[in-house]
């Protein structure tokens, strides 16, 4: 169990965050590739030359979440397009495959690149991909049991699931496929055992847990139940912004069935904090705003530099899948809502504070933080004039004691004004409490 709270106020510099994204952006125009088939994109290991399908679609996306134009953008597409499946084979036509997958199509390649277009919404752009292929061929080779593996047959594991149903919800969210997805991810979870790891029968990872619950807010965002809190809570106490460590989810895919050749092993590149980021800011009960803080602060405070000056191969500093992470952290946070169900905005004249809806019946002033050191400052501007007399009265007994002057001078120059003066002062706030009499009725005019 981690620490959760270093400090009590977090602060985010949205031109800082801004920045960080634009690096990214320019990280990506600079490591984009021609291919010698057809157009071009990017290789997850960004120092490489020969571009891939998935990383081509992430770095797409990268350009297509963010909102910025990309000069390559038809090259990428025309990229997919190449590397889409044409078969006559229903379990084949319409997905993508990887560089270490034989030629044959898998999640791991189709999700992302279905995900990317159809949020790109380039469909009817000539010489894309065909994004209903790439959407059937999900369909398709989802398992029986509602999740899905590399491909229909292969055992489901939660990250390709979550995958597949963050592709398939930007498409048709109500689609009997989406509901049976979240079903699978759901089945055997509850209060006493909330959290995923890569197989459901797997000990829990930060990375995985994260990850469901992001893609439950997009497939379930109806979902507020006790499980699904006790999810939150669990990655609240576990995830440490500390932690940069990234690691690779390796597995065995066999194609045609268990033991029958070929056997090819896949990898998924985790990077837990960006995820842990973007799962925490859609809490149904509120963002864990601390928390959050520190995690937007490490990643805000790594700069992103040029993978081919800073970065070797193999080297996680000159992996896309580092940079995209990174950045869907960012950006979750820069679409995070102002305000959200039953919360409370305070709008001051250069400020908005946001009271969330748990704490919504206690007063403002009980939220806010104190400062340590500013107590005695605020309590000797608001009483200057009482610490004032005080001290007066205080001199004027020593007067008294050293017989500087008598007793009666102290009644008449220093308690007599006193005594008068908080007379006054009570009179006047008795008189501001008083509601002001209600304006006479006038009379009804004559008909």
């Amino acid at each position: 169990m981690n620490p959760q709270h270093s400090s009590p106020v977090a602060a985010l510099d949205m031109a800082a965050l801004t920045a960080r994204l634009d690096e990214a952006l320019e990280v990506l125009r600079g490591t984009y590739a021609p291919d010698l088939g057809a157009g071009g994109g990017w290789y997850h290991e960004l120092s490489r030359p020969e571009p891939g399908a998935t990383a081509t679609a992430l770095g797409l996306l990268a350009f297509t979440e963010t909102g910025r134009p990309f000069e390559h953008f038809d090259d990428g597409l025309a990229f997919l397009a190449a590397r889409q499946e044409s078969s006559a084979d229903p379990l084949r036509d319409g997905g993508w495959a990887t560089k270490t997958s034989l030629g044959i199509p898998v999640v791991e390649a189709t999700a992302w690149i279905v995900r990317f277009l159809s949020g790109a919404r380039c469909g009817l752009r000539a010489g894309a991909p065909d994004l209903r292929r790439g959407h059937a061929w999900l369909l398709r080779n989802q398992n029986p049991d509602g999740g899905w593996g590399s491909l229909l047959g292969c055992p489901s594991r939660v990250w390709l699931t979550c995958l597949a149903l963050r592709a398939l919800v930007r498409l048709d969210p109500h689609d009997d496929a989406v509901r049976r997805g979240v079903e699978w991810l759901t089945a055997d979870r509850s209060v006493n055992r909330p959290a995923w790891g890569p197989t459901p029968s797997a000990a829990p990872t930060v990375t995985h847990t994260a990850f469901v619950l992001v893609t439950l807010a997009e497939a379930d965002p109806e979902r507020n139940d006790e499980r699904l809190l006790a999810a939150y809570d669990w990655l609240r106490g576990r995830v440490d912004p500390a932690d940069r460590h990234a690691w690779i989810e390796t597995y065995d895919v066999s194609p045609f069935g268990p033991g029958v050749e070929p056997v090819w092993r896949l990898a998924l590149w985790h990077h837990g904090l960006p995820v842990a980021l973007a799962a925490l800011l859609r809490d149904p009960r509120g963002v864990p705003g601390p928390l959050v803080g520190r995690l937007l602060q490490a990643l805000v405070g790594d700069t992103v530099t040029d993978p081919r000056r800073n970065g070797r191969p193999g080297d996680g500093r000159s992996s896309l899948w580092m940079l995209w992470w990174r950045m869907e952290g960012l950006l979750a946070t820069a679409r995070a809502p102002l305000a959200r169900g039953r919360d409370v905005l305070h709008w001051l004249p250069d400020a908005i504070v946001v009271q969330q809806a748990h704490a919504r019946d206690l007063p403002l002033a009980d939220l806010l933080p104190g400062r340590p050191g500013r107590a005695p400052v605020r309590l000797l501007l608001r009483h200057w004039a009482a610490l004032a007399l005080g001290l007066v009265a205080v001199a004027s007994m020593g007067g008294v004691a050293t017989r500087t002057w008598g007793w009666r001078d102290f009644w008449l120059s220093v308690i007599l004004p006193m005594v008068m003066t908080t007379v006054h002062e009570a009179m006047k706030r008795r008189r501001a409490q008083t509601p002001p009499a209600p304006p006479p009725v006038p009379p009804p005019a004559p008909h």
